[in-house]
């Protein structure tokens, strides 16, 4: 049982749609849809935060993403009128949709080897962007993310408690001055996935597809190789650091990163951590145990970065 009127939604398509079933809830909610044996994904859109005009940016790169026999995209499917963004109702009010095709493949394993490979498909994945999109593209600029998430924390009731000033101080009297040290003009700028870990992307014949643009931007390509590195460090695995030597290696070997960019590297794994916190602060309402969590974590997050950078 769902929120999604099913026939409402075949009419729309023009397709007869036998089953819809939730797969994520939260902030974003994305629903399998079935027509017999064939599957698609409809995503809902968070009711605020996400402008229409970047949601259609997202839309029109993945519909015109170009062929390659590296990498590929889950592309969007129109309407019967031909649109790629529709308003769909749900829970009493309206939201942005869009239907997707299914990344079909094997899920990526947590191993050097498979690391290695992913690697080189963010690298792929960026050299087969375009180089300009028209419309409204997010900017993934790393000085406004801090100060965005600064912002955005200090109306958190949590960050007022002990953690949340520890962390806010932490970022703002350490990460950023550490993270402004950088050389941030010397960093290939492109179109980035945003969120590119193991979970958003499926490997079939060699080819890896990658799905869930939600947080795809114009800024720093080693933000993308960054992001993939944060989710895995969040385990706090031993294999850790195996893991991320072979992701690196397996990215260098298609787009050989620069030196800036390997000088960012442990200091965007941090800013993925702070894109995190943002996100937690403007989008969802925690409870005070959940927030401690979050505040810890980040804590422990900065301090290894502030740490090493101090060697």
């Amino acid at each position: 049982m769902t929120d999604i009127d099913k026939d409402w939604l075949s009419s729309r398509y023009a397709r007869s749609f036998t089953g819809v079933d939730l797969v994520t809830g939260g902030v974003n909610r994305t629903y399998r849809v079935r027509e017999g044996n064939a599957v698609f994904y409809l995503r809902l859109y968070r009711p605020f935060g996400r402008p229409l005009a970047q949601i259609e940016a997202e839309v029109a790169l993945l519909a015109g993403f170009p062929q390659s026999a590296h990498v590929g995209v889950s592309r969007p499917l129109a309407t019967a009128d031909e649109a790629y963004v529709i308003d769909m109702p749900s829970g009493g009010e309206s939201r942005h949709a869009c239907l997707f095709e299914s990344a079909d493949g094997d899920e990526i394993t947590f191993d050097p080897a498979h690391m290695e490979r992913f690697g080189a498909a963010i690298a792929h994945l960026h050299l087969a962007m375009p180089v300009r999109l028209e419309g409204a593209v997010r900017s993934l600029d790393p000085v406004a993310i801090v100060r965005n998430a600064m912002e955005a924390l200090g109306g958190a009731p949590a960050s007022r408690e002990v953690k949340g000033q520890e962390v806010m101080s932490l970022i703002e009297h350490a990460y950023l001055p550490a993270l402004l040290r950088l050389d941030l003009g010397a960093l290939p700028l492109g179109l980035c996935h945003g969120d590119p870990w193991t979970g958003n992307a499926r490997v079939a014949n060699g080819r890896t597809v990658f799905f869930d643009f939600d947080e795809f931007g114009h800024g720093p390509l080693v933000l993308d190789l960054s992001t993939a590195a944060w989710h895995f460090a969040q385990h706090r695995n031993p294999e850790n650091k195996a893991m991320m030597d072979a992701l690196v290696r397996g990215y260098d070997k298609v787009r050989p990163l620069s030196v800036a960019e390997r000088d960012a590297l442990p200091i965007f794994i941090a800013l993925d951590e702070v894109r995190s916190l943002l996100f937690l602060a403007r989008y969802c309402t925690l409870s005070d145990e959940t927030w401690a969590q979050a505040f810890e974590g980040a804590t422990t997050a900065f301090s290894q970065v502030l740490r090493a950078g101090s060697k």
